[in-house]
């Protein structure tokens, strides 16, 4: 018997340390600066699903305190505490969205949870061609209700411009674009691309996503849309794009066209100060090796840092753009972004309300940069039901 004690301890307790790694590693992605992006993507997906890492430290701390029966001494009672300690820190992401749910009137269900990315849809789009600068071709996805659009229906219209640190394609996130065109009575969405920011020319982006709108006002009625109501979602360089296009005529279009006015516009996690008395980028990116990279991209699209180009970088930045004619803006920002901190939305937020713009704002708690990636994350849940009900006031 004075053997099989120990033995059984030493075996509880080895448990119970193995047990409280995956949330100590999570903790650590989550909360300390990455080392790349990499790092950082895993560091998305950690936060997204962090409820899930409080499972194994709950069986940790239940065999710590079997070991502790079993005579396993002050060793047990530590792995116990920091069980129970890194349990509730995994937890505290999805309390604090929970919280944000109830004042958004949101109904948030925990069995979503894991449904998946929103990398994929249950259709596929009609993908046209709507202008070629400089003879490159760009091109945009129209997304139909499911049912199809009655005719002369002249739905709601929803453009949307996607964020990314590079070229990519319209439509990043599909299931976003079915999720705006089935609900709220339907709507015809327009998912559009661009020249991600040349080098030198940042211009160009805001340019096509003009030529793009002015495309969807002559072209949406062909497509069951309503040119007279139209929104402007963006997520990230997107979002920062349709804020700009919305409150702004200062940039031609790319393309031979007439720019409608819009009725409202969604900006998420997007920056709206790039001027040199922006606030600064939040700690973790601060300490990042990634920094320097992410600095020299963003000069890039100037030509070099704003001390030497204050007047395009006051161009780029909606916060001096906003006025009494803005339209109404609904803000969403992630409270964890590793590439923003929640203080520019707060200002924009000021300069919306001195202006008298009708306006909503969201900030999500412990919620990462592209955090909708995850269809089902509870952050993504509470925000359909803010645009939702955003669009359905505006639009």
């Amino acid at each position: 018997m004075t053997t099989v004690a120990p033995t059984r301890s030493r075996g509880l307790l080895t448990g119970s340390a193995l047990l409280c790694l995956p949330a100590l590693a999570g903790l650590g992605l989550v909360l300390l600066p990455p080392l790349s992006l990499a790092m950082w993507q895993a560091a998305l997906v950690v936060l997204e699903f962090s409820a899930l890492f409080a499972l194994p430290a709950l069986c940790g701390a239940l065999l710590a305190l079997g070991a502790r029966r079993s005579g396993g001494g002050r060793g047990a009672f530590l792995l116990a505490a920091l069980n129970a300690l890194l349990m509730v820190l995994a937890l505290v992401p999805s309390v604090s969205v929970w919280q944000t749910a109830r004042a958004e009137g949101a109904r948030l269900d925990p069995f979503q949870y894991a449904a998946g990315f929103a990398t994929s849809a249950d259709r596929e789009p009609v993908t046209l061609e709507y202008a070629s600068p400089g003879g490159e071709p760009l091109e945009l996805d129209v997304w139909q209700p499911e049912g199809g659009v009655p005719e002369d229906s002249g739905l709601p219209v929803v453009v949307n411009v996607h964020g990314g640190a590079e070229d990519l394609p319209q439509s990043l996130l599909p299931r976003w674009d079915t999720w705006l065109a089935d609900s709220g009575g339907n709507r015809v969405v327009f998912d559009v691309d661009y020249r991600f920011f040349p080098d030198g020319d940042w211009s160009a982006s805001l340019a096509d996503v003009r030529c793009a709108l002015g495309w969807v006002y002559e072209n949406a009625a062909e497509y069951g849309g309503d040119p007279e109501r139209i929104a402007l979602n963006g997520q990230s360089a997107g979002g920062l794009l349709v804020l700009l296009a919305a409150y702004s005529d200062e940039t031609e279009p790319s393309c031979d066209t007439e720019v409608p006015e819009v009725d409202a516009v969604v900006a998420w996690y997007s920056a709206t100060d790039g001027t040199a008395e922006a606030p600064p980028a939040p700690w973790r990116q601060r300490q990042s090796p990634v920094e320097e990279e992410l600095l020299e991209s963003s000069e890039r699209m100037v030509g070099g840092p704003p001390e030497e180009y204050p007047e395009e970088y006051e161009a780029m930045s909606p916060i001096l753009q906003v006025d009494a004619d803005s339209p109404p803006t609904l803000l969403i920002t992630a409270g964890h972004d590793f590439f923003l901190g929640t203080e520019d939305n707060d200002r924009m937020v000021e300069h919306l309300e001195s202006e008298g713009v009708p306006h909503h704002h969201v900030e999500l708690p412990w919620t990462e940069h592209m955090f909708d990636l995850n269809w089902g994350g509870l952050s993504s849940q509470v925000a359909r039901q803010s645009i939702g009900d955003f669009l359905a006031d505006h639009l």
